[in-house]
């Protein structure tokens, strides 16, 4: 009673954290803080600060192209209304453009009084504009943007919230008023309110039906409501002190680690199935409630503590990555491992001893649940032997080969949250516009004007005209074609002159003159900083996967070092990316958590060698913890062949997930041959005694994570494809792979 009530007001005082909980659901927490580009991509936005944008996509629906009454109409109907938008600076759409170049306005007139004849004369224009192109208009000029320009303001997390959804509520009422005309509407709040939706969605139905279907499979398997009661409030307290902890701590849920209750949720329900087994077990024999929870508590002991950590150590190890959100994930995890086997040591023996039911005429010559089953399992294993240790080693042997089949890939865009009019945006503007990755760069000179200097514009410019030429590059702009407009229009629009002028004061004097007639859309400090020391570069490249991304980017870098290392020493190319950093993440992350799996196998084996007090058992026990990873991830080569982090994840804490079958098989295997028993009687003890519970924590396990195919957010269906899979083999392993290694490599002679 004292133990339980102590469990209890603590689990409390820690739940008073929930209110604190947070959420991050920015890119930024998933992206890698490893990466050397981080600091590049931190300077380039402090010397050239990027507004908030609101991009609203019109696409005709009956019109052949934008320049359209209807199209044109419902972007004059986004300009009188924008407004309602919070924090709005300006609009800038088609309507409204002036361009740089020719310093001349599109519309020149209300675009209500243009004829047909006029507004196909202005397409004309317009597509032949490559600014234009570039922006806010697709090449067929079947789709153009209006962005709302946010104030360039901090906003906390509520003002981002209130922009979103106005944003949405502006882009339903255009829609209402303008049914001729396709409107979608995204924007950076945009994403992380639908993917700050998502998980709470997912968060509040699914964890509930995790729970309730978890809890109602271990009333079936035990034949018992109370023990699914039992369970469930050992559960739910385990989520108060984990959620409260991290809370207190500051730790803010991501798009990762909200999977983490849920994670939390089926190991906890897993682990208590082990003490109930015992404990009924006992019972069954004929023992009191309270000395059967007296037995299997002592009996389990080991093997749950080995279990939690061992678990434990698998997720934590993801710490050893540098992504914030996969870090917070294995974090998470962890503790709520540590709550569950906490609480399954001071809250769960004195539920069960007070609402379990009593097995006072229980018939010990009868069969618990499975053994029978289990039994012929164990003479399956004896009779097939040898079939089944070749046909498992080789089944290991040729998935492991398949592994180096996986490609490492990773679209962002991919695990945005399932709103079908965020994907129906990202499916619209790829197919009209387009559009590969678009690339920033900075080119810095290292002094003060030296990015002005004829000299090195020369060099820039014979830099950009490569980048130009190459055919995975559509554009390439910066302030060279700015110079060389300027200086083509200060000689009467003469093509001749589109060159860049050999002194430094012409130069400047051309910059500052662009500066008092400049665009609010293609501002000087767009394109060069305040002391002229850096000017950007941007790189449009055609469609293209990540690896060949990569590959652009090295050959740039290195194109740079080339043509500036022995002439401008000083020079320094600065990468300021964010997607290049995603792709980039592919292989980081990739590494760091092969490192981190590395480590974590480490770890566990040496946990299960002390804990089992034996080195060849703590060695012989990673073969059935790595294979069940390996060959799962061996078919996905065949019939995926694409890892991204979140995927790699998965591989990393499924060591994690599946050593604790292994845990419990080898402990009462080692009770048994300590006791004097032979090969076979202590592998028929371990599998009668432990394999009950295996069994009903895996189809706990597998349960749990399959109802997660139901989730909006992609990582968690990608848990469910992939460590359903895992933890059944693991099953499988244990239980006839695991027997066969035994057979052949436990060699002691039984006294």
């Amino acid at each position: 009673m004292l133990v339980f009530i102590t469990a209890v007001c603590v689990s409390i005082l820690f739940a008073t954290g929930i209110p604190r909980a947070s959420f991050d659901t920015s890119f930024g927490a998933l992206l890698t803080r490893s990466d050397p580009y981080i600091a590049e991509l931190d300077a380039l936005e402090a010397e050239f600060p990027n507004p908030l944008v609101v991009n609203f996509a019109f696409i005709p629906r009956a019109a052949v192209d934008v320049f359209d009454q209807s199209v044109l109409a419902a972007i004059g109907d986004l300009k009188n209304t924008y407004t309602e938008i919070p924090f709005t600076a300006r609009l800038t759409s088609l309507i409204d453009y002036f361009s740089p170049e020719t310093q001349q306005r599109l519309f020149t007139s209300p675009f209500a009084e243009y004829t047909p004849d006029q507004l196909s004369a202005l397409r004309t224009t317009a597509i032949n504009d490559r600014l234009l192109t570039n922006s806010l208009l697709a090449s067929d000029a079947t789709l153009t943007f209006a962005n709302v320009i946010i104030q360039d303001t901090a906003l906390d997390s509520d003002q981002r919230t209130q922009i979103a959804e106005a944003a949405l509520l502006v882009r339903d009422a255009l829609r209402e008023r303008n049914p001729f005309v396709e409107i979608l509407v995204n924007s950076e709040v945009i994403l992380e309110q639908s993917s700050r939706q998502a998980m709470l969605d997912d968060l509040t139905q699914l964890l509930p039906i995790v729970i309730l279907a978890c809890v109602l499979a271990i009333c079936y398997c035990f034949r018992s409501a109370t023990l699914g009661i039992c369970i469930l409030t050992h559960t739910f307290f385990t989520l108060l002190c984990t959620i409260g902890t991290l809370s207190y701590s500051g730790l803010a849920f991501n798009s990762i680690s909200i999977i983490a209750p849920l994670v939390v949720v089926i190991v906890s329900v897993a682990n208590s199935v082990h003490l109930i087994s015992i404990y009924l077990q006992a019972q069954h024999r004929g023992d009191t409630k309270t000395a059967a929870m007296q037995y299997s508590v002592t009996y389990n002991l080991q093997p749950i503590t080995l279990a939690a950590l061992t678990t434990a150590i698998g997720f934590y190890s993801l710490n050893l990555c540098s992504s914030p959100a996969i870090q917070d994930f294995g974090t998470i995890v962890a503790v709520g491992i540590g709550f569950s086997f906490l609480l399954t040591l001071a809250m769960l023996p004195a539920l069960l001893i007070w609402f379990s039911k009593a097995s006072i005429n229980a018939d010990p010559s009868q069969s618990l649940f499975l053994q029978n089953s289990l039994f012929k399992l164990v003479q399956f294993t004896e009779k097939h032997d040898k079939r089944l240790f070749w046909g498992f080693t080789a089944l290991a042997l040729v998935t492991l080969l398949l592994l180096p089949l996986n490609e490492t890939d990773f679209n962002r865009l991919d695990f945005i949250a399932s709103d079908p009019d965020i994907k129906q945006f990202y499916d619209e503007v790829g197919s009209r516009m387009n559009r590969g990755p678009a690339l920033t760069y900075g080119i810095s000179s290292g002094h003060l004007d030296g990015a002005i200097e004829p000299e090195f514009l020369a060099q820039v410019d014979d830099f950009q005209s490569w980048m130009s030429a190459r055919t995975d590059v559509e554009s390439v702009a910066s302030a060279i074609d700015l110079v060389k407009t300027v200086n083509r229009v200060q000689h009467q629009d003469d093509p001749q002159h589109y060159v860049l002028p050999d002194d430094i004061d012409t130069v400047a004097a051309y910059l500052n003159g662009y500066e008092t007639v400049q665009s609010e859309d293609y501002p000087l400090s767009g394109f060069i900083n305040t002391d002229f020391s850096i000017l950007t570069l941007f790189v449009n490249a055609v469609p293209m996967s990540n690896q060949a991304l990569i590959n652009l980017d090295t050959e740039i870098t290195d194109e740079f070092a080339s043509r500036f290392d022995a002439t401008f020493p000083e020079a320094n190319l600065i990468h300021g990316s964010g997607i290049l950093l995603f792709a980039r993440m592919d292989e980081l992350v990739t590494v760091e958590l092969l490192e981190g799996y590395t480590v974590s196998l480490a770890l566990i084996t040496l946990s299960l060698i002390v804990g089992l007090r034996s080195v060849y058992f703590g060695i012989l026990s990673v073969l059935p913890n790595l294979f069940p990873a390996t060959i799962v991830f061996g078919f996905w080569a065949i019939f995926v062949g694409k890892l991204d982090p979140f995927v790699m994840m998965l591989f990393s804490i499924s060591i994690g997930l599946v050593v604790d079958d292994t845990v419990h098989i080898l402990s009462h295997y080692l009770e048994g041959r300590n006791a004097g028993k032979d090969q076979q009687s202590a592998l028929r003890h371990s599998i009668k005694t432990a394999g009950p519970a295996l069994t009903i924590t895996t189809l706990i396990l597998a349960l749990g994570t399959t109802i997660l195919i139901a989730a909006h957010t992609i990582y968690f269906q990608q848990a469910a494809k992939l460590l359903v899979p895992i933890v059944i083999l693991a099953l499988i392993l244990d239980l006839l792979y695991l027997p066969t290694i035994l057979r052949r490599f436990d060699k002691r002679v039984t006294k």
